[in-house]
């Protein structure tokens, strides 16, 4: 097993210290139209596309809620807004939920956000070398320096346990952090070997040219939800009743995206402002409802063993059981 030091960004922690040693949470009142605002944050990426066809559709509304959904560049500055209520609401990974429960902060799981399905040509993410790159195949990864864009966090995870799946060692390998749209020109300066793509940044490494190697989502946990809505206990215990509507709409939400994965497309197009043509070349999470706790399980097992998180957490009590 890899030593590692879990942490989280600097400004981030101190967000959620503090506001883990706050008081109780606030509760929520509905306005002149009946509705009660709530503010939800997501990233920007495919993955936002259930939550703004929920709002699109109504379905929030029809729950008595007014959502505003706000956009954030990573989990890790959704985390401590949604501890200290400036989002009650919020999406993260899974692994980045662990950790901060992991240090012992106010995080509970509410709802599936994103799921992994089980064909590796559909998944959302891929490793990718240059065409002419003397890495040719999987095994080939042993000992590259490969860009992610967070260490120590899902990426890494995945890339580690589907590598593992396939028989190759994995404990020579160097991650090194980027943003995603930084890290084709660093492939091709030779700055790492290897990239990590999500999409719709999958979809462009593939428009570049470049050559997949391995879908690490399949190939390390398939048929699971690795991301999820979050909210603090302190905000659940004050406001059931919203947290409740909002799991409810959350479903419907994604029922409807999966059954309409071309107006998953459009909204995205709609409000990230990315290029529709590109985003016609992506592949789409699952999109499940419910609350997953099977998921959260498997991933935390896969934490502990690879040195994320030090030990697994009380699973009575981290999730906001629907209908409870």
């Amino acid at each position: 097993m890899r030593a590692r030091t879990t942490t989280l960004a600097l400004a981030a922690t101190t967000a959620l210290l503090l506001a883990a040693c706050g008081g109780g949470g606030d509760e929520l009142e509905a306005g002149e139209d009946g509705l009660t605002p709530l503010t939800v944050m997501q990233i920007p990426t495919m993955d936002a596309g259930p939550l703004h066809l929920g709002v699109e559709e109504g379905f929030f509304e029809e729950e008595g809620l007014d959502v505003e959904v706000r956009i954030a560049e990573a989990g890790s500055a959704i985390v401590p807004s949604v501890v200290n209520q400036e989002s009650p609401i919020g999406y993260a990974n899974a692994v980045s939920d662990l950790q901060a429960i992991d240090q012992g902060l106010d995080v509970k799981f509410v709802a599936n956000c994103c799921a992994v399905g089980a064909d590796p040509e559909a998944d959302t993410s891929r490793i990718f070398v240059l065409p002419d790159s003397p890495i040719t195949d999987v095994a080939g990864l042993a000992g590259a320096n490969i860009a992610v864009n967070s260490v120590n966090n899902l990426g890494d995870l995945t890339i580690e346990v589907a590598l593992e799946n396939n028989g190759v060692d994995t404990s020579a390998i160097e991650f090194t952090p980027m943003n995603y749209s930084d890290m084709p020109a660093a492939l091709e300066r030779g700055d790492v070997d290897a990239i990590w793509s999500v999409e719709p940044h999958r979809a462009i490494s593939e428009s570049r040219g470049f050559t997949p190697l391995i879908s690490n989502f399949v190939e390390s946990f398939p048929d699971t939800t690795i991301g999820y809505y979050i909210t603090s206990g302190a905000f659940a215990e004050a406001n059931p009743e919203i947290v409740a509507a909002f799991q409810r709409a959350m479903d419907r939400a994604n029922d409807f995206a999966t059954e309409n994965p071309d107006r998953v497309r459009e909204t995205i197009v709609e409000n990230l402002q990315i290029d529709p043509e590109l985003v016609d070349q992506t592949n789409l999470h699952v999109f499940a409802p419910g609350l997953d706790e099977e998921s959260v399980k498997v991933i935390a097992a896969a934490a502990v063993e690879h040195g994320m998180i030090s030990e697994e957490p009380d699973y009575e009590e981290i999730f906001i059981r629907p209908g409870e």
